[in-house]
């Protein structure tokens, strides 16, 4: 009786912790979605926000290096990824999957995370503590570019001076039209994008006129 009563509590456990996590997933998923869509509406203040985040995680690595006991190669490598970051965003939002700063920032967000986690791993900190850091000092800019992927197939390309919707972006001579939510100009979603779509449309598929019913 004993030992079926614990069977039970523990599979209801097990079952209820899957259920956890596929509610979270599809909270992320939902978000994501949402954060992509944002960035494909408002493209030049996407970069803005991108750009500020930047200055202010660099500005933080500076306090970390005059007030606190970290590693200084830590703290300077992550000053140095972030300045790849800044390089990655002189062409935002045409990002080149392929070009070295894409590359060289991708090593760099790797490369920093396991430096912080090796880190934090040699002593005992509380997890929280250590998500907390590595979110703002590590992953922060790269999830502004991961959920901007999208919008580097969802611009048109113009001439300079054409166009209304047109406008200047940091060190390119062309300009670029946003399109996203308001229904303006698009050419296709990009990969990050239609994934997302993918999963929608697969909700729609089993739970057919539940969007219409809320």
């Amino acid at each position: 009786s004993h030992i079926t009563m614990g069977l039970v509590t523990t599979v209801v456990t097990y079952l209820s912790g899957y259920l956890f996590l596929v509610f979270v997933a599809v909270c992320l998923a939902c978000g994501l979605y949402y954060l992509a869509e944002l960035c494909e509406e408002f493209t030049s203040l996407t970069k803005r926000v991108i750009y500020w985040a930047i200055v202010a995680v660099e500005c933080e690595h500076v306090l970390l290096l005059l007030f606190e006991p970290l590693p200084v190669r830590l703290t300077l490598a992550g000053m140095a990824a972030h300045a790849c970051y800044f390089q990655l965003l002189r062409s935002f939002p045409f990002i080149q999957l392929t070009s070295p700063s894409f590359l060289l920032s991708c090593v760099a967000v790797v490369g920093t995370t396991w430096g912080w986690l090796r880190h934090f791993l040699a002593d005992y900190h509380p997890l929280p503590k250590v998500m907390g850091f590595l979110l703002l000092n590590a992953w922060l800019v790269p999830f502004g570019f991961f959920i901007s992927l999208s919008v580097n197939e969802s611009v048109l390309p113009q001439a300079p001076g054409t166009g209304r919707g047109g406008s200047q972006h940091l060190g390119a001579s062309e300009t670029y039209t946003e399109v996203g939510l308001g229904g303006r100009q698009r050419r296709g979603q990009g990969g990050l994008m239609s994934v997302f779509a993918f999963l929608q449309a697969k909700k729609e598929e089993l739970m057919p006129g539940l969007t219409k019913r809320v």
